[in-house]
């Protein structure tokens, strides 16, 4: 089995040499690792030189998305995996993998864990989240939508991308969330790997994974375009569609309350007054937040965040 690891990076990239060190290259596996650069030459030339069992390939200068499009299309392994330049892989799960991947060929994506960690000033590391298990990682339309998509998790068969698609550079902010969505809509088969297979960092640079405050998160736009994309067809069943019509109306409600959070009311208002007129009970479906809610807060580590908040405000 051969197993393609594919890293995003630009000439920011802090952590790279974590995320490139936590690759095991040695196990019942081959493994091609392509690092996806979205930057200078000078910065690509420093980490070949640094790291010559990795290939790279030059970015196009429009985001993750386009780059991380760019891997799969240059990979040559059974299984790929993303991982961006600031998280990190767990030890094992590779041979993990290959021991399960051989045992079930019917199964095209292999799902592990993954936890959130953010990093003190003092250097002493903090879990902030662990999801683990099949209730909190499965390829479902609740976790896939409610929760973190995970997909530097998933171990997704080349044939998925062959099936559905690549990542669509419409979606740059949720791109990942997309094309899972894609994948459980269409039935592809998961197994469980039961590990923790990712590491994701939280620091402030980070688009998704922070506590930086009066910040509206571009991804909910996006979330909101998707449910329309996907509410526009008409082979979808009334079950996905309900689901996506209630996600579409908690998106919204999200992204009012960020808003006014910003002290951005007019565009809250406006918001508020689009949906009114063109469905006067959005607001019904929107209850279902209170669910979903619980979905993104399972087993957050609060003395945790608790300190880290502590942090910074000293």
């Amino acid at each position: 089995m051969r197993v393609s690891i594919i890293t995003l990076t630009i000439d920011s990239s802090d952590y790279v040499d974590e995320a490139i060190g936590s690759v095991e290259h040695q196990g019942p596996y081959e493994l091609e690792h392509i690092v996806v650069h979205d930057g200078t030459e000078s910065f690509t030339r420093r980490l070949a030189q640094k790291y010559p069992h990795i290939r790279f390939v030059g970015g196009c200068g429009a985001g993750a998305t386009a780059a991380a499009a760019l891997g799969v299309q240059a990979s040559t392994g059974d299984f790929i995996l993303l991982v961006h330049s600031d998280d990190r892989i767990r030890p094992g799960v590779l041979t993990r993998l290959a021991s399960e991947a051989s045992a079930r060929p019917d199964v095209k994506i292999w799902t592990g864990g993954a936890q959130m960690f953010c990093t003190l000033p003092d250097g002493e590391e903090l879990v902030v989240r662990r999801m683990v298990g099949e209730e909190m990682t499965r390829l479902s339309l609740e976790n896939i939508c409610d929760d973190m998509p995970l997909l530097s998790a998933r171990f997704c068969h080349r044939s998925v991308f062959s099936q559905i698609g690549n990542f669509d550079p419409m979606f740059s902010e949720s791109s990942d969330r997309e094309f899972l969505l894609r994948a459980t809509i269409a039935g592809v088969r998961e197994g469980s790997l039961d590990v923790v297979v990712s590491e994701m960092r939280m620091h402030d640079e980070s688009r998704t994974m922070h506590f930086r405050k009066g910040f509206t998160p571009p991804y909910l736009e996006e979330h909101v375009r998707i449910a329309d994309q996907w509410l526009a067809r008409k082979d979808i069943s009334d079950e996905v569609r309900r689901f996506l019509r209630n996600w579409r109306a908690r998106e919204m409600v999200r992204l009012m309350v960020y808003q006014c959070r910003a002290r951005y009311w007019k565009e809250a208002t406006q918001a508020f007054c689009r949906e009114e007129l063109a469905d006067p009970l959005w607001i019904f479906r929107a209850v279902s937040i209170v669910e979903a809610r619980r979905l993104r807060h399972r087993l957050y580590n609060a003395k945790a965040i608790d300190r880290l908040r502590l942090t910074e405000t000293k």
